[in-house]
């Protein structure tokens, strides 16, 4: 049998719920005293790479903004699946995030066997962090002097007109697929195990363009033995004016390779919201806009939703070239 309230019962009732519906949500309450301890960027790449090199320079203002310490926990190897991992495997808690390239995100997935992480099921954006547009360089003695130039001795000579990249699959292997497919050239892609090679061949002529970020080219274009007919950027980086943008050619000859800040999905949100803010914040600090341009990187900040909408434009131009190149997970 139920029974009646009384009044002054039924009044302290609703005071306690009062006070209880004013409290901040417990993951409210802990958003605000984040970060409380260190916190940890896993990094797919080697120490003293320029990834890794920015993201310790911006570490170190987000260390001095939450009096916290920033550890970069260097992941390298698997094209950047053991660094997505080792993030997969971090917990919740919202003090472990990933600083990834974006090739571990739009390629890997569709390039490696035995990739078991999906970006949309397991992960959560959280910003954009920065872009390095590809350089389509050449050596100094070249007789091609433009991008149009190049174009039209490849369309004359299908496959007799070589381009160097850093192996089967990579980034800048897809950049040159594309501006063949977009162009309607075939260049005889050569694979090289790395950079310093696919340079090597490029400055010896056994190659006659090589695909890579300024940051590679820019001591030998800097010393006059290489130049660049055009960079694959979507705009004009401050640094890089001289270079012609490839999609004036080109149309839709556009790559970067770029770097974005994600995290596990199950962070508490607020926490992700502050971290984004933060992280845009100091990425448009001057000592670390030089710093990023000093690597060969461009900041490129901007919300969750953005970096949502820019990953899936990416992972849909790179599965489409692979599809049409007709690359599979080996």
């Amino acid at each position: 049998m139920s029974r009646t309230p009384s009044r002054r019962g039924a009044i302290a009732w609703a005071v306690s719920l009062s006070l209880l519906s004013a409290l901040p949500p417990a993951h409210a309450q802990g958003a605000a005293k984040w970060p409380s301890q260190a916190v940890r960027f896993v990094v797919p790449f080697p120490a003293g790479s320029a990834p890794d090199v920015l993201i310790r320079h911006v570490g170190a203002r987000l260390g001095e903004k939450w009096g916290q310490g920033v550890i970069v926990d260097n992941k390298p190897g698997g094209s950047g699946v053991i660094g997505m991992n080792a993030i997969l495997a971090a917990p919740t808690d919202g003090y472990t995030f990933g600083f990834v390239q974006g090739s571990a995100i739009s390629v890997a997935p569709s390039t490696i066997r035995g990739v078991s992480y999906d970006f949309n099921r397991d992960f959560v954006p959280v910003t954009l962090a920065a872009v390095a547009p590809f350089m389509l360089a050449v050596p100094a003695n070249s007789p091609y002097k433009t991008l149009a130039d190049f174009i039209a001795a490849a369309r004359a000579r299908p496959q007799g007109i070589e381009v160097a990249d850093n192996g089967r699959g990579t980034a800048p292997h897809l950049a040159s697929a594309l501006l063949g497919l977009q162009s309607g050239a075939q260049f005889l892609e050569v694979h090289y195990p790395g950079g310093a090679q696919a340079m090597q061949a490029t400055l010896g002529g056994q190659t006659q363009m090589m695909v890579e970020t300024y940051n590679v080219v820019a001591g030998n274009v800097q010393g006059g033995r290489m130049r660049v007919l055009a960079s694959m950027g979507d705009r004009v980086e401050a640094g890089l004016e001289q270079f012609p943008l490839a999609s004036k050619t080109v149309p839709g000859a556009v790559a970067h390779g770029w770097f974005a800040v994600i995290a596990k999905k199950g962070v508490d949100p607020q926490v992700l919201a502050r971290l984004s803010k933060d992280m845009n914040e100091a990425l448009l600090l001057p000592d670390v806009v030089a710093k990023s341009r000093e690597l060969g990187t461009y900041p490129r900040p901007g919300t969750p939703e953005q970096l949502a909408r820019y990953i899936a434009e990416d992972r849909k131009t790179w599965q489409d070239v692979l599809d049409k190149l007709n690359i599979k997970p080996e």
